[in-house]
């Protein structure tokens, strides 16, 4: 349907005849506001509740104009309805009729003398014009000034903004706040696709958990997402995202905040707390007089996940091989990383990097033992935020010292 088909369609003017031979009266207001609630909310309830009327009435009035369209307008489903494409054509009518009659009401205000419009602000924004001037406006000068608006709204805003195809995963708009997010530019973004979308995930399961959730139930809040940038740096995110409609087509609009400094710190806080206490519990074990190669392992799973470690291992160094594993098989050349790691000033501590366990690498740190060729070893599929390398190192120390206390007592009481 045309834009001058749906004006006379709304205000009543009828083009060819239809079927029927009852006149076509046009719809009211009401029921024009009421459909573009449902677009917006999702549901009748949510769309009841948005207007104060109830339930049975958004669907009368839903009901009203279907039967002037000879259409259904909404899909209705156990999840809440959505526009047929009939719809959207008869919603962006709708919103037409509806902010003239803004426009309208803010003028008789004016003229009343009740002060400015409660939407004069926008209407500056939108570029005011008079009354006669605004009626000869064509839709494509519209378009330009609402592209304008949109264009300043996503430039002044500090939260990164993507609007993308759900189903294909390329990438329609962004703002500037995206491109410092991701690393990469606009153009980057917009055309090569759908690489550079696909690239800057880093791990895609995340967008696909955000889509079904969404899916699920119509939106995922604040769900944390990480974003690898083309210098191997890792930003965290956390992201709200819903479907939208833009000229019928559904697409997926997308906030994303940065928060890689808080979840550095509270990341930090939460490690340092639950490696110290797995070290009192070796501590204890050992006092108990438990084997060292035993007390160590048992601790294992939650050294590893107190730094979202990959793996955590024991490991034989003559002989090469784990003798305890905990989480993802290390790479097979660490024991030459082990013999040629970077030495740090801690008690010994190795600092490992290696590229040939996955797509990421594997960095971490090392322990020797004074077991007889034994080393503790954590690693991590992405690099652990920056305070890990001191923090870790220092808890790898601690564990050594601990074991050389243990053994030294040992060796005092026999």
């Amino acid at each position: 349907m045309s834009a001058s088909e749906t004006l006379g369609f709304i205000s009543g003017r009828r083009g060819p005849e239809p079927p029927a031979t009852r006149p076509l009266r046009a719809p009211d207001l009401l029921e024009l506001e009421t459909l573009v609630a449902c677009a917006a909310e999702g549901s009748l309830v949510a769309a009841a509740e948005l207007l104060g009327i109830s339930r049975p009435a958004v669907a009368k009035r839903i009901g009203n104009l279907e039967a002037l369209a000879g259409r259904t307008l909404l899909h209705r489903g156990g999840r809440g309805v959505r526009l047929t494409d009939s719809g959207a054509v008869l919603l962006a009518g709708a919103r037409r009729v509806l902010d003239e009659r803004d426009v309208l009401v803010g003028l008789l205000t004016e003229i009343r003398g009740d002060g400015p419009s409660p939407i004069a602000g926008l209407r500056e924004l939108l570029g005011h014009s008079s009354a006669n001037s605004r009626a000869a406006q064509q839709p494509e000068a519209r378009l330009a000034e609402t592209e304008r608006m949109l264009e300043l709204v996503l430039r002044a805003s500090g939260t990164a903004v993507v609007i993308s195809d759900p189903d294909t995963a390329v990438i329609h708009e962004v703002n500037e706040a995206f491109c410092r997010f991701t690393g990469r530019s606009r153009e980057e973004l917009l055309t090569q696709q759908p690489a550079a979308a696909a690239e800057a995930w880093y791990d895609t399961r995340e967008r696909e958990g955000v889509l079904e959730e969404v899916r699920r139930t119509g939106i995922a809040e604040r769900v944390v997402v990480r974003i690898q940038r083309p210098d191997g740096s890792v930003r965290i995110g956390e992201t709200t995202a819903h479907f939208v409609l833009l000229a019928g087509s559904r697409q997926l609009l997308s906030t994303i905040d940065d928060i890689t400094e808080q979840h550095r710190l509270q990341a930090e806080r939460g490690a340092v707390t639950a490696a110290y206490a797995v070290l009192g519990q070796l501590a204890a074990d050992l006092v108990a007089g438990r084997e060292v190669i035993e007390s160590i392992g048992a601790i294992l799973p939650e050294l590893r996940s107190s730094g979202d470690f990959a793996t955590a291992v024991v490991w034989d160094a003559e002989h090469r091989r784990p003798v305890v594993l905990d989480g993802e098989g290390p790479a097979p050349e660490l024991g030459r990383e082990l013999l040629h790691g970077r030495r740090m000033s801690n008690a010994g501590v190795l600092r490992l990097e290696t590229r040939r366990q996955s797509d990421h690498g594997l960095e971490g740190w090392a322990v020797p033992l004074p077991t007889g060729g034994h080393w503790v070893v954590l690693l991590a599929a992405a690099p652990p935020v920056g305070f890990a390398q001191g923090v870790f190192a220092e808890i790898l120390a601690g564990l050594a010292m601990i074991v050389s206390v243990s053994r030294l007592e040992d060796a005092s009481s026999r």
